[in-house]
């Protein structure tokens, strides 16, 4: 009897066996093939949506992911565009980031550079074109300029890579402006027409938006004394960490770095800009910066000698005396370059040069409106110094020189990289 029992139990319980597995097998395949194709640029071309920016997200921690918050744009608002972009969300609430990054489903990103290894199965991504991120941190304050948008620095951003088959780019963008974060979002996913869509698509193979508001807490100055000399030590610092914050989070695989401020609008023959800066194969290279009537507006790119502090001043360095701070480097008279010097004629350099459109000059330091680099020189160390490099000791907290922009060359330099300057390659910067 017993065993006559069992044996019935056994036919009933093998098929809920069999079905109970199939359903969990399908299940876990069905996981695993979703995350797969989303977060891996190579295989995402198969996850369709209706909406053009499919979304994940990725939140740091192994709790319960919190409520993305109001840096995230509205997601019950499908975008009518289709589907050009997938779109991933990192947030890290423990640090305060937010990393939203758009893939590129065009098939020229997808397949192109992908070479598979019958025998091995290795698989093998040749760069045949060159690669380059343009980055921006984009200020909380009319960082466009007055009466600019966000619409109108894109516009500048596409004038340099539109119709420019024989590059790859991406773009990288810092903003820790809540609403204005959220507007920049909104460009992207709701207030493009499909033409645009499906254009960005084809030009970005990813496009990375980042906020960091803890990037801009403890500053030290306000808005209306970012000029004053006792506070440029201070800003300085702001805007060194908020650029190798953006470029540490979004440099990736690209050959070349472009540095740009949001407030630059317009360029003279755009349409060559990137290329004569990688054609030169300069490291570190800067156009001409002009505003209006100004036709060298950057003076952070130079070449010569700078003053030095006083005793007195030394002395205040050495006690930390930094609250009592106010000594700016200034030019050392007759034997300083700038862009100026050049459009001056001075020696004659304008006159014999002015047709060279990839005129070249050497530089000591380089600015930051337009900035130009081979990403192998950040890969190997370089970065935007975030205190006065120059001038420091064991005992003093910083020196009295080179921060930022400025001490870029001066860290290069030992790794065997030196700074360029294009005076002849113009770039326009706001007049607001």
């Amino acid at each position: 009897m017993l065993s006559a029992e069992l044996k019935r139990r056994k036919k009933l319980l093998l098929p809920l066996a069999l079905i109970s597995g199939i359903i969990v097998l399908l299940f876990f395949t069905n996981y695993n093939y979703s995350f797969t194709t989303s977060s891996h640029p190579v295989l995402s071309s198969s996850h369709k949506s209706n909406n053009a920016f499919p979304t994940l997200d990725q939140t740091s921690s192994t709790k319960a992911r919190p409520n993305p918050g109001n840096l995230i744009a509205n997601q019950k608002d499908k975008s009518q565009t289709g589907t050009y972009f997938t779109k991933f969300i990192h947030k890290d609430p423990q640090f305060d980031f937010t990393k939203i990054t758009y893939t590129s489903t065009n098939k020229k990103f997808k397949t192109n550079n992908i070479k598979v290894d019958e025998e091995t199965g290795d698989t093998t991504e040749v760069v045949n074109k060159p690669t380059v991120l343009i980055m921006s941190v984009i200020g909380n304050n009319e960082p466009y300029g007055s009466d600019r948008h966000f619409d109108g620095f894109m516009l500048t951003i596409l004038s340099l890579v539109e119709n420019q088959p024989d590059y790859e780019f991406s773009l990288g963008l810092l903003n820790n402006n809540e609403e204005e974060f959220i507007k920049i979002q909104n460009y992207f996913e709701k207030n493009l027409q499909k033409e645009l869509s499906e254009t960005l698509s084809s030009i970005f193979k990813s496009i990375s938006l980042i906020s960091a508001p803890f990037l801009d807490q403890n500053t030290g100055f306000s808005r209306e004394q970012r000029h004053d000399d006792h506070v440029q030590r201070l800003r300085r610092r702001l805007i060194a960490k908020s650029r190798n914050f953006l470029l540490l989070n979004t440099l990736n695989l690209e050959q070349y770095v472009l540095s740009l401020d949001a407030d630059m609008i317009r360029f003279h023959n755009p349409e060559k800009f990137i290329k004569t800066f990688i054609d030169s194969k300069k490291d570190i290279i800067v156009p001409r910066i002009q505003r209006l009537d100004m036709q060298d507006y950057d003076k952070n790119s130079w070449r010569g000698q700078r003053t030095k502090p006083t005793k007195e001043q030394l002395e205040k360095m050495d006690n930390n005396q930094w609250d009592q701070w106010d000594y700016v480097p200034r030019d050392v008279k007759d034997h300083m370059y700038h862009f100026q010097t050049y459009m001056d004629n001075k020696d004659n350099e304008y006159e014999l040069h002015k047709e060279e459109y990839d005129y070249v000059v050497p530089l000591d330091s380089v600015g930051g409106a337009v900035l130009f680099a081979k990403s192998i020189v950040f890969k190997q160390g370089v970065i935007f110094p975030t205190s006065l490099i120059v001038g420091t000791t064991w005992d003093r907290q910083e020196g009295y020189d080179g921060i930022e922009t400025e001490g870029v060359c001066y860290l290069a330099k030992p790794l065997g990289f030196s700074c360029w300057g294009m005076p002849n390659v113009v770039a326009h910067h706001s007049g607001g």
